[in-house]
């Protein structure tokens, strides 16, 4: 299976663009209330300026990494780390 993902032409896994209510709380060492609190504070922030927020439960990573001030290499490590555990 590797050998195909190294083939030439093949597009690799897609790039997740958002974080959801189990990264945060990974990353922020919080609980779920405090986890939904900051994604509902990162969309507004989104809807403010002019940017389109996510659905229910998700944020953008890169308005959340700079709101709390988590480089967005920590943000993938962790968000890449929770998809391989729910796999």
């Amino acid at each position: 299976m590797n050998a195909l993902v190294a083939a030439p032409g093949v597009l690799g896994a897609a790039m997740t663009t958002y974080v959801t209510a189990a990264d945060v709380m990974k990353l922020l060492g919080c609980k779920e209330n405090k986890a939904y609190q900051t994604i509902r504070e990162v969309n507004a922030i989104a809807r403010e300026d002019g940017k389109f927020p996510y659905g229910r439960g998700k944020a953008n990573k890169y308005l959340f990494a700079e709101k709390c001030g988590i480089p967005v290499e920590v943000v993938n490590a962790v968000i890449d780390k929770n998809r391989e555990s729910e796999a």
